[in-house]
C-alpha cells in the first residue's frame, strides 16, 4: 500500500489570502482536489498526506490526512515530521522560477515523483526551452532577439511564467524589450496542449485538447480548453510527444506540452514538466480506465501499453 505527500505551492504556504488571488487559489485547488479525488480511488493507496494552509478546507475521507501549515508551521517543518523515506508529489508554477525553488528545497531522503532538477532548469525558461529545442531540430515558435525587423503581432510574457499571466499581444514596434521577457510571432492557427506520461525516454499521449482563448484588450490569456478537441491529430502529437521523451529522458510522470498549428505543422511553445488544469476535465472527456492508468503510473513508476479511450469532445473552463 502506498503512501504519498501532495505538496502544492499557493495553497501550502504558511499565509495566504483567497480574497486577494481568488483565481490562482481556485485553479490550484481544482488541481489537487482533482488529483487527490482520482488517487484515493486506487486500493492501492493507503494515504494521501496533503500539506495545505489550515483556512483552506481538504476533501474528507480515510485516506487524506492534512497536515495544516499556518504562521508558525511552514511546509518545511511539516516534511521535517517524515523521518522515513518518503515519495512527495509537487505542483508549482514556472512562474519567477518557483517550481525548480520549491523542487530544490526538498530534503534528498524524498523521493520526488516530478522531473529532476537538471531538466527543470532548462525548461522552465521559455527562452531556454526553445533554445534547447531548435538546436535539437523541433519545430518551435521561435523568440524574437533584440535586433528583429519584425513588424507583425508580437505576444509579450514572462520568460519564466505559468499560463497566460502578464500575456500581452502588440506590434513588434510599440514595445520596449526586456531582458525578463520572452518576445513571440503571434500564430492566427489553432492553439493546443497535450498531456503525458513520461519515464526514461519513453512517453504515451494521455489527452490532445484545443485551447479556449480570450482576447481582451492587448491582454490575452487561456480560459480553459475543448478536452479531447483535438484527437484528430493524435498521430501527429503522438510524434511529437515520442520525440520529445527521447531526446529529453528525463522528463518524469506528467507533463503538459502548449503548440500552436501553423502551415500544417505543430510548433511547440512550452514544455510544463508539472500537472496541468487540463487534468482537471479528464473525467469529462476520457474513461475512467485512462484516469486510472496515471494512479498506478504514480505508483508502480510504470508506464504500461494502455490505449488512453477518448470518449467525447467537453468544454472546461479553468
Amino acid at each position: 500500500m502506498k503512501n504519498l505527500i501532495l505538496l502544492e505551492y499557493f495553497t501550502s504556504k504558511s499565509s495566504v489570502n483567497v480574497n486577494k488571488d481568488k483565481e490562482i487559489f481556485r485553479e490550484a485547488l481544482n488541481l489537487t482536489d482533482s488529483i487527490i479525488k482520482n488517487f484515493i480511488k486506487s486500493d492501492r493507496i493507503n494515504c494521501i498526506n496533503v500539506i495545505r494552509n489550515k483556512n483552506l478546507e481538504i476533501i474528507k475521507s480515510n485516506k487524506v490526512k492534512a497536515q495544516h501549515t499556518n504562521l508558525k508551521t511552514s511546509y518545511t517543518h511539516i516534511l521535517n515530521r517524515f523521518k522515513n523515506k518518503n515519495e512527495v508529489l509537487l505542483i508549482a508554477p514556472e512562474t519567477k522560477n518557483l517550481f525548480l525553488k520549491l523542487h530544490s528545497s526538498i530534503p534528498k531522503r524524498f523521493t520526488v515523483l516530478n522531473s529532476n532538477l537538471n531538466i527543470l532548469k532548462t525548461l522552465s525558461s521559455k527562452k531556454k526551452t526553445i533554445k534547447t529545442l531548435e538546436k535539437l531540430g523541433f519545430p518551435v515558435v521561435k523568440y524574437l532577439d533584440s535586433n528583429s525587423c519584425y513588424k507583425g503581432d508580437v505576444i509579450i510574457k514572462p520568460d519564466f511564467g505559468a499560463g497566460s499571466e502578464q500575456t500581452f499581444i502588440v506590434k513588434n514596434e510599440n514595445y520596449l524589450k526586456c531582458q525578463n521577457q520572452i518576445h513571440q510571432k503571434f500564430y492566427k492557427g489553432k492553439k493546443g496542449s497535450f498531456l503525458m506520461l513520461c519515464k526514461n525516454g519513453r512517453g504515451k499521449v494521455i489527452c490532445c485538447n484545443e485551447q479556449i482563448i480570450k482576447l481582451d484588450s492587448k491582454k490575452i490569456r487561456q480560459v480553459g480548453c475543448i478536452m479531447g478537441g483535438l484527437e484528430k491529430y493524435r498521430n501527429e502529437i503522438e510524434s511529437l510527444a515520442n520525440n520529445l521523451c527521447e531526446k529529453f529522458k528525463d522528463l518524469f510522470g506528467i507533463v503538459g506540452v502548449d503548440i500552436v498549428r501553423e502551415k500544417k505543422k505543430w510548433l511547440i511553445l512550452e514544455i510544463n514538466c508539472r500537472f496541468t488544469s487540463a487534468y482537471c476535465g479528464l473525467n469529462k472527456s476520457y474513461s475512467s480506465s485512462t484516469i486510472k492508468e496515471i494512479t498506478n503510473f504514480y505508483i508502480t513508476k510504470n508506464i504500461t501499453d494502455f490505449t488512453p479511450k477518448f470518449i467525447k469532445e467537453y468544454e472546461y473552463i479553468f
